[in-house]
């Protein structure tokens, strides 16, 4: 009976000495998180190697998601640029447009037709022809629509035949058929 009281004494005894491991390894790692720092210095010495080994592509998977992510930040900025700068161009040609037609408007009452019609290709600039190749045919054409027919010639004669396609496509029937006779030197 003295061997069984004994036996249960040692085992109560182990019992507590397991519970208070159990115990202090919890607060271990509760304190853990706070010496954060201090551990990612340790951190390479307590890791093995395989394990590390595998982390690696991980934080190389990273690094190439973080790079990614910077470039198309970059890209963005890029794309923002070229938008504000289209925006300028596009409110700078509609101001040259109603321009332009204001004075159409004003010299047609009191310049008489033959001298109000510019030669063909006279008076429009490569730059003005710029303007209208940076622009998207379905902007692009209802303004040559408006345009006489010397002045449109001249500025799609400039531009490139598959650009010229688009436009003329986007434009009315008739206008465009009128504007490919006068391309063709026909009537």
């Amino acid at each position: 009976m003295r061997v069984i009281k004994g036996l249960v004494l040692i085992g109560l005894g182990f019992k507590v000495m397991v519970l208070g491991l159990w115990w202090w390894d919890s607060v271990a790692h509760a304190e853990r998180p706070a010496k954060a720092p201090e551990a990612a210095e340790s951190a390479s010495a307590i890791v093995p190697g395989d394990l590390l080994a595998r982390s690696r592509g991980f934080r190389d998977l990273l690094d190439a998601v973080r790079q990614r992510g910077q470039e198309l930040d970059e890209r963005e900025q890029a794309i923002k640029g070229r938008a504000s700068a289209l925006d300028a161009l596009e409110k700078t040609v509609a101001e040259e447009v109603a321009r332009l037609e204001a004075l159409v408007g004003k010299g047609a009452a009191s310049v008489p037709v033959e001298a109000a019609a510019p030669a063909p290709g006279a008076g429009v600039g490569v730059g003005v022809t710029k303007i209208y190749e940076s622009m998207k045919a379905e902007e692009a054409a209802p303004i040559l629509d408006r345009l006489d027919d010397a002045t449109a010639k001249a500025i799609l004669a400039r531009m490139k035949e598959k650009q010229i396609g688009a436009i003329l496509a986007a434009m009315n029937r008739d206008r465009a058929v009128a504007l490919t006779k006068a391309l063709a030197g026909g009537s």
